[in-house]
């Protein structure tokens, strides 16, 4: 007595220690499943309590103790229904399977209030038996097909179980065939039980496996979709929404900016066509991101924007603009001129935008194509009543 006692004292314990951790992951991932699995497990915890021995100390009463266990028993099996149709992944079964499987829980549900009469009048409970046995039939026929579409979870929750729908079958075949009590039911069916927790708890652990990786594969398009949204499909380097997410970033402030157009970039689309021209400006991308102080950007047509990270970034940006001639005339040979660029360059000030920096840099562009082209010219002084041009190289 005292052993099967502690048993199911122990039993209960890891009861409330499934129905603790689940529920807690539950409100932590907001994943209903979890939240009807917690209401399997008490629902399992309360028909425990209706087994011998512990039943005798909680219900003096035969009738009352059986009401108690066809409320158990009934709860137990509509927690199924709507368990399945949240644990599921979806598409593994249609919308009318889905309803089905709801449906269980509004019909286990008047099972348990309908217990006081089972328990009084046989015709109901020859009622609730047939009733119970197709709630398991149609619980056994969701599982399979689930299985079949090749679900994981419906796997793990057919392993868990699989031995409490045996005996379960097993009993109702033995009441209503053979008009007799199956034998050692309470004892299978705490096997059952505990096989159900240790198996469910995997299943639990395989299924936030499963969602964090899908997160993860989540998070990685998303990571990829948005680099693309800010590369220059023609170049391949950044467009003006990846230049702006550069200037903003953590990895320091540029020391100065340059704006890069091509000089008489219109004649080559007239004389040789766009297709060449957009091979001189994937030249261009390639000349100006040679150097590892610079990030360079397309903004438009022939016109590319240039963040220089480097102490002497004047140089730097005049040592990429002169390396655009050479790089073009290597990767289009067949233009029979060369293709040189005028630069305008810009500090980054302290309080500074991207735009404001852009705006400054052109005004040095425009005097640089003033000037003849095929050169750079800085703004160097930003004072408020004058601006100071000074020609790089």
């Amino acid at each position: 007595m005292e052993w099967a006692s502690f048993t199911v004292g122990g039993f209960l314990a890891c009861v409330l220690v499934f129905a603790a951790s689940a529920g807690a992951l539950g409100l932590i991932l907001r994943r209903r499943f979890l939240g009807w699995m917690v209401a399997r497990a008490l629902v399992v915890g309360l028909l425990v309590l209706t087994f011998p021995p512990i039943n005798a100390a909680l219900f003096s009463d035969p009738k009352n103790l059986l009401i108690a266990r066809y409320i158990a028993t009934d709860l137990s099996i509509a927690i199924v229904g709507p368990l399945m149709a949240t644990y599921l992944e979806r598409g593994v079964e249609s919308v009318w399977a889905r309803r089905l499987l709801w449906a269980m829980a509004p019909i286990g549900l008047i099972l348990a209030l309908a217990a006081p009469l089972i328990a009084s009048i046989k015709l109901f409970e020859q009622i609730h038996d047939a009733t119970i046995l197709l709630l398991i039939t149609l619980a056994v026929a969701g599982l399979t097909l689930a299985v079949r579409a090749g679900s994981r979870a419906a796997a793990f929750q057919s392993c868990a179980w699989g031995m409490s729908v045996l005996v379960g079958l097993a009993a109702v075949y033995s009441k209503l065939v053979l008009g007799t009590p199956l034998p050692f039911y309470t004892q299978l069916l705490l096997v059952a039980f505990v096989l159900e927790l240790i198996i469910t708890a995997a299943g639990i652990g395989d299924r936030l496996m499963v969602v964090a990786r899908e997160r993860d594969e989540a998070l990685s398009k998303m990571r990829v979709a948005t680099e693309a949204s800010s590369i220059d499909p023609l170049t391949g380097i950044a467009n003006r929404r990846g230049l702006k997410r550069q200037f903003l970033t953590d990895g320091g402030r540029p020391r100065g900016l340059a704006v890069v157009d091509c000089d008489l970039f219109k004649r080559i689309n007239d004389n040789f066509g766009h297709d060449t021209g957009d091979q001189v400006l994937v030249a261009v991308g390639a000349a100006l991101g040679a150097n590892e102080t610079i990030f360079p950007a397309r903004l438009g047509g022939e016109e590319f924007v240039v963040l220089l990270y480097g102490e002497d970034w004047q140089r730097d940006a005049e040592a990429a603009r002169r390396n655009i001639p050479a790089v073009v005339a290597r990767r289009v040979p067949d233009l029979p001129f060369p293709v040189t660029a005028s630069a305008g360059l810009s500090a980054i000030l302290p309080d500074d935008s991207l735009e404001s920096a852009i705006k400054r840099a052109d005004r040095a562009l425009y005097a640089a194509k003033d000037a003849g082209r095929d050169r750079s010219i800085a703004l160097t002084d930003f004072r408020r009543h004058f601006t100071r041009l000074e020609e790089v190289g």
